[in-house]
């Protein structure tokens, strides 16, 4: 694997003292990405055209004086549920062929207000489930890079941008962050805007974010005109971890999460083990029913008329959630609400909660993108939370340690996440 791209703090410095330009920073993109997409297949559409005349137009705008955004000048990739104007956004299925939106939806047209540079749309599985994309893992292409945001992780991977945008409905995010050794984060719910995206199941979609590492993380969220003031914590609260019915983590994800509780620990922070909560348990089967009826009053019309066609996995989501009847749907809706009350009111006081953001590492094969279950209670609670690289396993892939807060706390676990990050 070949990475080029510098970070996103590194091409802020870069154009603020004159050493290079945004042609320059796209064509270094532009060159990763002939050299690693043969192999990691991460794009369904590169826009080498406009994203050449996006960057020329920006050059001439530095050569005026005013204030810069963090962001200008910076490539970035987006997942292929996200409109764009006039460039393919084909939801990751056949079905969808040729489908090229007339605006770009809100967060797009956010980044590029911005100055960042759009240089395609990045593979997603298809309408975001798990029917797998063609993407493979950049550390070891036999592996799945995870989904559904599989090409947005893998082209932060491998330097082909240092900025993708992904989306989460369970682990969508954080999970391909941790198999492709990135930064996800997956902010409060409804922070990042979806106007323009790909609904599935409305409830439970996020907007997330990928970067090589915590800092430009942040720095992103503060261009993005986000607080990023709150102080880093110093406590760390772990609970045993997931929640039933996820099966026991693969050994090399619990010693390395173990040895990262211990080198948190060593350098000051107070770690806190406790017992789960007993919220957390009741979480899996209420998403589960939210997901699948929300996803089903979505796309459920599409699966009538094709079937099979939409992706057998999802066919077979769509086909329960059809089913489903409305009461159990709003005793489950009823049920995640308490929940996100509970867990609120729990994580106020404990600062962020440390847990493995996968099961283990990326699956060898390329059907299966991996279990979400570390992540998608998290996600049902709106929380925010982050994968930070912690470590390899013994075949050198990558693993991730996931970081999550009260809703809200975003800063703060940011800030937090940038400490750890230069601990492990």
């Amino acid at each position: 694997m070949n990475r080029f791209s510098p970070s996103v703090a590194e091409t802020a410095q870069a154009l603020s003292a004159g050493r290079t330009t945004p042609p320059a920073l796209l064509e270094i993109a532009l060159r990763a990405g002939r050299e690693n997409e043969a192999a990691v297949r991460a794009w369904r559409h590169i826009d080498g055209a406009g994203a050449r005349e996006r960057a020329g137009r920006l050059s001439a705008e530095l050569r005026q004086p005013g204030a810069r955004s963090g962001l200008c000048g910076v490539p970035f990739g987006v997942k292929d549920i996200f409109d764009t104007a006039g460039l393919p956004t084909e939801w990751g299925t056949p079905l969808c062929k040729g489908r090229v939106p007339a605006k770009d939806c809100a967060l797009v047209a956010r980044l590029k207000a911005l100055g960042a540079v759009l240089v395609g749309k990045t593979h997603t599985t298809a309408f975001a489930y798990y029917d797998a994309a063609p993407t493979r893992n950049p550390h070891n292409p036999a592996h799945t890079p995870g989904g559904s945001s599989s090409g947005s992780a893998a082209a932060v991977a491998c330097g082909m941008v240092p900025l993708a945008v992904g989306s989460q409905t369970q682990g969508s995010v954080l999970r391909p962050a941790s198999f492709c050794g990135v930064v996800g984060f997956k902010p409060t719910f409804g922070k990042l805007p979806l106007a323009g995206v790909m609904p599935f199941a409305p409830t439970l979609d996020h907007a997330g974010l990928f970067t090589a590492d915590a800092a430009d993380m942040q720095a992103v969220w503060r261009a993005l005109g986000f607080a990023s003031d709150a102080a880093p914590c110093g406590a760390v609260a772990a609970v045993p971890w997931p929640p039933p019915p996820a099966g026991p983590l693969d050994g090399s994800m619990r010693d390395a999460l173990e040895a990262a509780l211990r080198t948190i620990e060593n350098a000051g922070f107070q770690v806190e083990r406790l017992p789960r909560p007993s919220f957390f348990d009741a979480l899996p089967a209420a998403l589960r029913t939210v997901m699948r009826y929300e996803a089903a009053q979505q796309h459920g019309e599409l699966f009538q008329a094709h079937g099979a066609a939409v992706g057998e996995k999802l066919a077979a989501l769509l086909d329960e959630g059809l089913r489903i009847a409305p009461e159990d749907y709003r005793d489950a809706l009823a049920s995640l609400r308490a929940a996100r009350t509970a867990f609120a009111e729990w994580a106020a006081g404990r600062t962020v909660i440390a847990s493995p953001a996968a099961l283990g590492p990326a699956p060898r094969g390329l059907d299966s993108t991996g279990d979400p279950a570390a992540n998608a209670p998290f996600t049902a609670l709106g929380a925010p939370a982050i994968a930070i690289p912690m470590g390899k396993s013994p075949d050198g892939l990558p693993l991730g340690l996931q970081l999550a807060a009260a809703p809200g706390a975003d800063s703060l676990l940011l800030n937090t996440a940038c400490v750890l990050e230069q601990l492990l």
